[in-house]
């Protein structure tokens, strides 16, 4: 048969499927399957592709085993060329595939067909598709076959259009018929009957099955027979609340209302609805409502009130008999609720009310509010909140209250607070007894007190109120037992306040009292609240450091209780310097007992003291093989300041590379009658301690000045001249003054003489000793270091200060003494002074081989027995003459 009539008769039998088919699936399989069973084609697939939801239908016929590649390749996205331009959104023509271009064809092997339609549509926004039809083997199409099958698409989006609409239809009447079922059950279920008011016309619609509800608004009732009406008590009200909906005053009609049965009952009705439209002139066209009978609700609202009108006839019979006991209770009494609301209150709790109307004024009010002037419930912490108490704790408890009133009487009120629960335990609120504890307590804190004060008396400073000895003991043994335990170290400091007896003596034990307690209140403040300050007696301090982890731990406290004492005391109109003295003992280190831990302070203290004051030491083993110091007084030294007892002699120093004379040392000495040759660090310590190391000082300046003058007047070329300082002479404030006067004086210029400290002082400077070697470097005096190397001065220090001078100790150069002695520490010293651009000084020499180390290390100055002892000023003229003349 022609191709042409066969294609025409599939054209035919596909329009009949259009019209015939209502559901989807069998209309789209089909097409497919109209166009392949003529023979007309081979193979047919039609693809719905929804662009929302990228979803995809399908029907096919003819591809057999192919099917199954196809539909994976189509769910891959590879579509015809007509496919994907459906996916851009532009259906065009018919697409003659060839196979060549195509790459669903390419990968389901579709090129063995001849060829094949491919025709896009699009049914909606959301929905399009294509249509592909393969040619049998050995056919070609034949002429307008392409324009037949696009026209044919065009009808299969057609109907496809046209049954979606009618699918649509189809669901908005089901959910409509679903609405109206809900709505119709929902007024079932409330008993309420619908009703449609045309007010233009006075038509009403009502619910069928709810006639009987509506009828008192039909019109007059049959002869003889008594119609249901609205009660007329409340028929007024009902127009007037509709009147005002209808006038547009409310937005709702709402009224519940009695209507008169025929039988003499009443039944209760709420009214329910809305004006639905009005007109241009804003006037109610339609109204909209339901009618719902309230009668039971209302019956059981009534009895429900009658119920409650009795119980509360039965509770206030219950409350006035409660309320006639709990008045005759003596102390105050409540029942309060959760909300400190009071519900019950007696007598004697309402006279606690300032200006109280009576008990019936007072029940219904915040208890804090009547007993605290407070419009927050109690919340401090002394004294509690009785209701919260109870809440929280769930049984039985006791609070104590000192605001429980509010009439000016400022007692306070026990309180024993129990709960109050009802039939099914659940807490609803309190019972509250209080009971006025005033005495009691006042008469305990006085007993405390009382016990307090003796204990005080017997473990306190009377002056200072620090603890005394005996609580120092017994703080001191806990805090060594507690070490032990904890493998922890203790510290004891012994404190003593240098020149207090002179203070005592001159301006009496008033003012020296008046001292103390500043003192000892400026220790208190350098205290952890783990550690114990005590006074001993005297002048006499103690601290005891618990949990100390190293000797720097201590010497921090130590350098801040020396700080704390720096600044002047004013008493009564004097202002006096003070300044201490701190020995300092470890434990388990230095002592594992209570006693020894004591004695190795004081040791300790003691070799503070001699190391020139203002200082603290540690307690070393040492200490205890030193004698002890001279006993020196005020008379001794005023003596030998008179009759120039002290001896003055001067040690040569001398250039190491040619032997010159280049300074003199001097070296002061006291020949005493009874205690022998003292030199400066045996009695010194001991000038400072009573009042005379000015006065010492200032001799020994004076004779180096008159001894320079001397020399000079001689004609001689002086060399700078060594005057070295104890640590107590740098502290005293008289230093500088005496320094300034000699210059002035004696017209000396000032690089003549060189200020000489030791190592230790200087490396433990305080700002204030700083300070007064950077006031003297001013005035043109030259500084020197003894002993540098021992105590590991910081060479910062050394630069700020400008220092010009060190000295490398006689210990360092003693090994060399001998064969074979090593030298390496003294070489670093010298090293590290010429590193920093210091002159190196070398002390205690007395060996050549000692001179010729120093002269390989190319250290500057050298003094010692090798050269010369110290000499007096007469020998040391004929010393600088010699040495004048080339000696």
């Amino acid at each position: 048969m022609n191709r042409s009539i066969l294609l025409l008769r599939t054209c035919y039998a596909v329009s009949r499927v259009l019209i015939r088919e209502r559901d989807m699936s069998a209309l789209l399989q089909g097409i497919c399957d109209q166009f392949v069973g003529a023979g007309v084609y081979r193979a047919a697939l039609l693809v719905l592709l929804d662009r929302t939801s990228d979803g995809m239908v399908t029907a096919e016929a003819g591809f057999g085993d192919r099917t199954a590649p196809i539909m994976a390749a189509l769910r891959e996205g590879k579509l015809p060329p007509c496919g994907a331009r459906v996916l851009k959104g532009d259906p065009k023509n018919v697409f003659v595939c060839t196979g060549e271009t195509c790459t669903l064809c390419a990968s389901t092997d579709l090129q063995a067909f001849s060829g094949a339609f491919c025709a896009p549509f699009r049914c909606n926004s959301k929905l399009s598709g294509f249509l592909l039809l393969m040619l049998p083997s050995g056919n070609k199409p034949v002429a307008d076959e392409s324009a037949t099958v696009a026209e044919l698409t065009g009808a299969i989006a057609h109907a496809l259009r046209q049954l979606f609409s009618f699918e649509e239809v189809k669901f908005r009447e089901r959910q409509l018929e679903e609405a109206e079922e809900r709505y119709e059950l929902a007024l079932r279920a409330s008993q309420a009957g619908l009703w449609d008011w045309n007010i233009k016309t006075g038509e009403m619609y009502t619910s069928p099955d709810q006639w009987e509800l509506l009828d008192y608004r039909a019109g007059d009732a049959a002869e003889g027979k008594t119609r249901r009406s609205i009660h007329p008590e409340d028929r007024e009200r009902v127009l007037t609340v509709l009147n005002q909906h209808l006038t547009g005053v409310t937005e709702e009609y709402r009224i519940e209302y009695r209507v008169m049965e025929p039988e003499g009952k009443t039944s209760w009705f709420l009214d329910r609805g809305r004006v639905m439209e009005r007109d241009e002139n804003n006037m109610p066209v339609r109204m909209t409502g339901t009618h719902q009978d309230i009668t039971l609700h209302k019956r059981q609202e009534q009895a429900l009130a009658a119920v409650q009108r009795q119980l509360h006839e039965a509770m206030d019979v219950e409350r006035n008999f409660l309320q006639t006991v709990i008045d005759s209770a003596g102390d105050p009494v409540m029942v309060i609720d959760l909300d400190c609301t009071l519900l019950l209150i007696n007598q004697a709790a309402a006279r606690l009310v300032r200006g109280n109307g009576g008990i019936a004024s007072l029940v219904g009010r915040k208890c804090h509010q009547l007993f605290c002037g407070a419009d927050t419930p109690c919340d401090d912490p002394d004294f509690p909140c009785p209701v919260r108490a109870v809440t929280e704790l769930r049984r039985p408890t006791k609070v104590l209250h000192h605001s429980f009133h509010g009439n000016g009487i400022h007692n306070t009120f026990e309180l024993e607070v129990s709960p109050l629960k009802d039939g099914e335990g659940k807490l609803y609120g309190i019972i509250e007894v209080a009971r006025d504890v005033t005495d009691r307590l006042r008469i305990e804190q006085e007993l405390r007190d009382s016990q307090s004060r003796l204990y005080r008396l017997a473990h306190h400073d009377t002056l200072t109120g620090l603890p005394n000895r005996l609580l120092f003991r017994d703080r001191l043994t806990q805090a060594l037992n507690k070490a032990e335990r904890n493998r922890t170290k203790v510290a004891v400091l012994f404190l003593d306040l240098d020149k207090f007896k002179v203070i005592n003596d001159t301006l009496g034990h008033d003012v020296g009292d008046d001292l103390l307690i500043e003192v000892a209140a400026r220790l208190q403040r350098q205290c952890r609240q783990s550690d114990t300050v005590a006074r001993l007696g005297g002048d006499e301090f103690v601290f005891v450091l618990e949990a100390v982890n190293s000797r720097e731990d201590a010497a921090v406290v130590a350098e801040k209780i020396m700080a704390a004492l720096t600044a002047p005391v004013c008493v009564n109109g004097h202002e006096l310097p003070i300044a201490a003295s701190v020995g300092i003992a470890l434990y388990p280190e230095d002592s594992l007992e209570l006693e020894g831990m004591i004695k190795c302070a004081d040791v300790a203290l003691y070799a503070a003291k001699e190391s020139g004051r203002r200082k603290f030491q540690f307690y070393r083993r040492d200490m205890t093989q030193q004698g002890r110091r001279p006993q020196l007084d005020e008379r001794q030294f005023s003596e030998v300041l008179a009759s120039d007892g002290l001896r003055l002699d001067y040690l040569p120093q001398f250039a190491v590379a040619d032997g010159r004379v280049a300074g003199l040392k001097a070296c002061l000495s006291w020949n005493h009658p009874e205690m022998g040759l003292l030199q400066p660090g045996d009695f010194l310590p001991a000038a400072d301690e009573c009042g005379m190391l000015a006065g010492v000082s200032r001799w020994l300046l004076v004779k180096v000045g008159r001894d320079l003058r001397a020399w000079r007047g001689l004609g001689l070329d002086c060399v700078p001249v060594t005057v070295p300082l104890a640590s107590c002479q740098l502290l005293h404030p008289e230093c500088l003054p005496e320094f300034e006067r000699i210059l002035a004086d004696t017209a000396l210029p000032a690089e003549s003489l060189v200020v000489e400290v030791k190592e230790r002082p200087l490396a433990q400077a305080t700002g204030w000793t700083q300070e007064l070697l950077k006031r003297m470097r001013g005035l043109g005096l030259q500084l020197g270091v003894d002993g540098c190397g021992i105590e590991h001065c910081p060479l910062p220090s050394l630069r700020q200060l400008r220092i010009g001078r060190i000295t490398v100790p006689a210990d360092l150069l003693a090994a060399l003494a001998d064969e074979g002695g090593n030298g390496d520490l003294a070489a670093a010293v010298i090293a590290l002074g010429h590193a920093v651009g210091l002159t190196v000084l070398a002390d205690g020499v007395r060996h050549e081989r000692q001179l010729a180390f120093l002269r390989a290390h190319g250290c500057d100055l050298f003094q010692g027995p090798l050269r010369s002892p110290p000499l007096t000023a007469r020998q040391t003229a004929d010393l600088l003459r010699f040495s004048a003349k080339g000696g």
